[in-house]
């Protein structure tokens, strides 16, 4: 062999100027797509840098970001969704970007399917794609409510099951498309004398609570001829359907509405008791393009109750809504505090109160509670560049800033001090105290995310007991001031645990007693703060003496009735109190005229 040949054999060997196998198509178009593809984190990376993410100016640039990023993300689920009108779609959402970009963004990944969610967005353009131009917010709302309409919907069988009646053969049948039908069919007619359209000004987060019902059309129609002149009270319609004294004192055996349709029309003529009350009204209400929901709590004598809630609307300005959530059949006397409801979207059960906060927060700057929840998504994507805590903390506090309603930001606040030592850093403390307290503020009227929040956020001071201790004071005087017994009962509680813990055991019993005293005739807490008083009392020489005063307090201030009847409540503290008091002799009088009372509130 040549010299010259046996070099370009070596040569070969090594790899160099061997040629190399031809590249396929499809690696020539995998190649082609990866250069084209987003860098989601490099763009995320610069908007945070130049402060875009936190300009609302910038919005629509962030949201096209997101937006992209979701779909690349998800072009799989996209396609499928889309199905053979994909190429169509796409035409149109590129000259109806602003739709395109609040859809997308508007998909929760964590809740949402977001493959029927496209393919119900899909449906309702294909079937008339000028409504979906002109009512976007009412398609999307549809779009993530009925993406999962068994977990999301609500769902009012359970009540005609419960007074014997009969379910309209349409209720099963309706559709996600029907649903968004109805209101473009009835924009008009609803508007009445409104100056503008509801389901063209309201956002997309107001009517997920428009949609989230099975009702027939033909039963919204008969609400629409029934009730929309009274629509800006429509919480009345509450007491419409009259309450049925039968099925409450029978438990459920009779009930007028026997063998009868289970329609609105039904309920108004037979009536129910309050649940019965309570989903007729949300249901009347949603049929006139009125959010609201049926919302369902306990009382402070233990007993359970349903009512309605719904949003008045008052004024409406470009990108802003002025409303009121109100209640009605939310007895004041029965001290509901907050109520339980479902969440359209994500089918997890929420407080009334979150669904005000939010709602609020969307009506009074939708551009900045958007934008700050986008840029939570972009949190999650940044947090390896964002490993000092000082930048963590700087980007939550811009966000917050942004929107000081934004939950995410709390939450990850609150999450940080819980899982980390920020305390060894007394600029990261300083920080942290001081959203805080602008929390307690700015959250005046929704005190129990700051309860959800604080426990976490007093870790700050988990090496300085006092002025831990010292937050919690903060919050019990906060929210017995603001009315709220059952938060500030809960504070209460943490904060014995923790004076227990030091054994400070007459300071527990002492704060303990307070609180019990304040509020005597809260049945869902004072249960509970008796039990940890008698642990404290049981621990110090004093606590007996002490915990016998509280007993006999507490029974002489205790209303023994609701109406006409015993409470649950009342009954169970006075046994106890006599199971405890008739250990020692000195207390027979007491102890008798405790069960005398018992005795007449039972009837015996």
């Amino acid at each position: 062999m040549k010299k010259a040949s046996l070099c370009l054999v070596l040569l070969c060997c090594l790899g160099f100027f061997c040629p190399l196998p031809a590249q396929s198509p499809a690696a020539d178009s995998a190649k082609k797509s990866d250069s084209n593809a987003f860098d989601a984190k490099s763009v995320y990376l610069e908007l945070f840098k130049s402060g875009k993410l936190f300009d609302k100016r910038e919005y629509k640039t962030v949201r096209a970001a997101v937006c992209k990023a979701f779909e690349q993300a998800h072009r799989v689920d996209i396609k499928e969704g889309l199905g053979k009108d994909a190429e169509a779609m796409n035409e149109w959402f590129a000259k109806n970007v602003d739709i395109k970009e609040e859809f997308y963004t508007a998909l929760d990944e964590n809740y949402d399917d977001l493959i029927q969610a496209i393919s119900l967005f899909r449906n309702m353009w294909k079937a008339n794609p000028e409504a979906v131009k002109n009512y976007p917010n009412l398609a999307i709302a549809v779009a993530v409510v009925w993406d999962k309409p068994g977990e999301d919907l609500y769902d009012y069988r359970g009540h005609q099951v419960r007074t014997h009646s009969l379910l309209p053969a349409g209720v099963n049948k309706i559709t996600a498309l029907e649903n968004f039908k109805y209101f473009v069919d009835q924009a008009k007619a609803i508007q009445a004398k409104e100056p503008a359209i509801r389901i063209q000004f309201l956002p997309w987060e107001f009517q997920v609570y428009l949609v989230d019902t099975r009702t027939p059309i033909q039963e919204r129609e008969w609400a629409v001829q029934n009730y929309l002149p009274k629509r800006q009270l429509i919480g009345k319609a509450y007491f419409d359907c009259k309450y049925d004294t039968e099925m409450l004192q029978s438990g459920g055996e009779v009930c007028k509405l026997a063998g009868k349709p289970y329609t609105l029309e039904s309920l108004k003529n037979y009536g129910g008791v309050c649940a019965m009350q309570a989903d007729f009204a949300a249901r009347v209400a949603k049929s006139l393009a009125v959010p609201a929901a049926y919302v369902g709590g306990e009382s402070a004598t233990l007993d359970l109750h349903a009512w309605v809630m719904y949003v008045q609307v008052t004024g409406v300005q470009k990108d802003k809504v002025n409303f009121l959530l109100e209640s009605e059949g939310r007895y004041g006397t029965d001290n509901y505090y907050t109520g339980n409801l479902k969440d359209p979207q994500t089918g997890q059960q929420i407080l009334d109160r979150d669904m005000e906060r939010r709602l609020s927060a969307v009506a009074q700057d939708r551009v900045g509670k958007r934008l700050s929840d986008l840029n939570m998504r972009i949190y999650q994507v940044l947090l390896d560049e964002l490993k000092a805590q000082k930048k963590r903390i700087a980007f939550l506090d811009a966000n917050l800033k942004l929107c000081h309603y934004n939950e995410g930001a709390w939450l990850e606040f609150a999450e940080m001090v819980k899982s980390g030592d920020l305390s060894n850093s007394s600029d990261l403390k300083s920080a942290v105290l001081s959203h805080w307290n602008s929390m307690l503020v700015n959250f005046a009227k929704y005190p129990d995310f700051t309860w959800k929040v604080s426990p976490d956020l007093a870790l700050i001071n988990k090496e300085t007991k006092p002025e831990r201790n010292s937050m919690y004071k903060r919050l019990i005087d906060l929210y017995e001031k603001g009315n709220r017994p059952d938060l500030a009962c809960d504070a209460r509680l943490k904060l014995a645990e923790f004076q227990q813990e030091d054994k400070q055991y007459s300071q527990a019993a002492v704060g303990l007693n307070q609180t019990i005293q304040k509020f005597p005739n809260e049945g869902r807490y004072i249960p509970k703060l008796m039990k940890a008083l008698n642990e404290a009392c049981g621990k110090y020489p004093e606590g007996k003496a002490y915990l016998t005063k509280a007993y006999i307090n507490l029974v002489t201030n205790i209303k023994p009735k609701r109406g006409a009847e015993p409470t649950k409540y009342a009954l169970a503290m006075y046994k106890e109190a006599v199971e405890f008091l008739e250990k020692d002799k000195k207390n027979d009088q007491i102890v008798k005229q405790i069960r005398n009372q018992m005795n007449q509130l039972s009837g015996r």
